[in-house]
């Protein structure tokens, strides 16, 4: 008796899905994945057309086909551009010419998010006009071996992230107008930047009224923590000596390198905060500090040479100084002694001496 045949029909799910379903998923692929995909079948031919993200890893097979930026992108039909992704890890210079185009032509197209990452450029100076004005552009990623130029306009009323890594940095007054012109930012970092033979590496977070900026560089460590309800602008601590307005804050300084004249700008720029913790292990103790008066200063945590003259010049330039910590060191590792006080109009009560040390800061 022959067997009767069965026919199993399997149920084709993808078929079955809408194009916005789709288009998420290829959202995942690279822009030549996805255009790769337009081979299936009609419905496919047209459907990368509507991706609302392009992740582009080398311009240059796509100028060899469609000869610009702007030809290709013509193609595209989705009202808008959510995420870009110009990445080009080939030593070859094939990106770097065509970036201006990419940023200009996703900008009309109201981009969200955009990362740039560029192992080489033609240029020294990379311009990017029309991207310092994008009302849309919620997070910024640059990164190659390039200088950024900032133009005089800038408005980016809705961008939250922004990330620098370029190689040199931005002239202060440039700076402060494009972060003063980015009302809704909560994080940015910049750096390392070559500043001559040095690096330097700057982050800041403010979130929920809060502010936390870290600064690195080869001489020192500084972070900057406000407190929930003080209502201070990033911009406001990124220049040496230019910080008046930090007073409702904690900072804290760790210097690598004994540059006198650099810790005496720092710690001008911070004679107004409340709270300071200083590690300043120096060798040489001549010359002495000079300390301008911190008028605010209500609690100071000091780590010094054992023999530093500061432990005692510098709660004399205290009138406020509520609690006085001293940490002794003998070299720059090792902590032996650990006094603390309150004071009450300049008079000292010790709470505690020679406990064991426990770190009091983590960058």
């Amino acid at each position: 008796m022959a067997k009767k045949e069965t026919r199993t029909t399997e149920e084709d799910r993808i078929s079955d899905m809408s194009d916005d379903v789709l288009c998420h998923i290829l959202s995942f692929l690279t822009t030549k994945e996805a255009i790769v995909t337009s081979l299936l079948s009609k419905r496919w031919t047209l459907l990368w057309c509507m991706l609302p993200s392009l992740h582009v890893h080398c311009s240059k097979p796509i100028i060899q086909h469609h000869a610009h930026v702007q030809t290709f992108l013509a193609l595209h039909r989705a009202p808008k551009i959510k995420t870009f992704h110009l990445q080009c890890h080939s030593h070859e210079v094939c990106c770097s010419h065509h970036t201006e185009e990419w940023v200009s032509e996703v900008v009309a197209k109201k981009v969200e998010n955009l990362n740039i990452s560029l192992c080489n450029s033609h240029e020294s100076m990379l311009s990017l006009p029309t991207l310092f004005t994008c009302s849309t552009l919620v997070t910024l990623n640059i990164n190659g071996p390039f200088y950024l130029s900032i133009p005089s306009s800038v408005h980016l009323p809705n961008l939250k992230t922004m990330e620098l890594r370029v190689n040199s940095c931005i002239p202060h007054s440039n700076f402060c107008k494009l972060v003063s012109e980015s009302a809704a930012l909560e994080l940015f970092y910049m750096g390392p930047m070559l500043l001559g033979n040095c690096f330097q590496e700057v982050k800041a977070v403010h979130k929920c009224g809060r502010v936390e900026v870290f600064y690195s560089n080869w001489v020192c460590d500084l972070f900057i923590e406000s407190e929930r309800d003080y209502d201070f602008n990033i911009s406001d601590v990124m220049a040496l000596r230019t910080w008046p307005n930090i007073v409702r804050v904690k900072a804290y300084v760790t210097v690598h390198f004994d540059d006198i004249d650099f810790v005496e700008n720092i710690l001008e720029g911070l004679r107004n905060v409340e709270f300071l913790y200083m590690k300043y292990f120096r060798l040489w103790l001549k010359p002495s500090l000079h300390l301008l008066p911190f008028n605010n200063l209500v609690e100071l945590r000091l780590l010094l040479n054992r023999e530093d003259s500061m432990f005692d010049d510098f709660p004399r330039k205290c009138p406020k100084l509520k609690v006085l910590e001293f940490n002794i060191m003998d070299s720059p590792l090792d902590i032996s002694e650990r006094y603390r006080y309150h004071v009450h109009h300049g008079v000292r009560e010790r709470d505690l001496s020679i406990v064991h040390y426990l770190p009091l800061m983590s960058p």
